[in-house]
């Protein structure tokens, strides 16, 4: 029973970290309001889409947060490196 309940956990985690990684790797999607054009049919004629700004794409879910994570550990490991650098002095 708790051989399970940890592998269903590990399994999780497993995933989760798949996501994270796709998500840092490719953050940008098509917009699907608009269908990736950019702008939208209307009645007065088109006009740019609200969502993405006339740009065709928008940010996947939780890509800022994976961005910010990795921006924080990258700065975490440089702050650390550079006080090992200063006590070796």
């Amino acid at each position: 029973m708790f051989i399970t309940i940890v592998h269903d956990i590990l399994l999780g985690l497993a995933v989760l970290a798949a996501c994270a990684l796709f998500v840092l790797i490719s953050p940008k999607m098509g917009c699907r309001k608009c269908g990736a054009s950019g702008s939208r049919q209307r009645r007065s004629g088109r006009s740019a889409c609200g969502r993405c700004q006339g740009t065709g794409r928008q940010f996947r879910p939780g890509a800022r947060l994976v961005h910010r994570g990795a921006v924080l550990a990258v700065d975490t490991i440089r702050e650390h490196a550079e006080r090992r650098r200063e006590a070796d002095r």
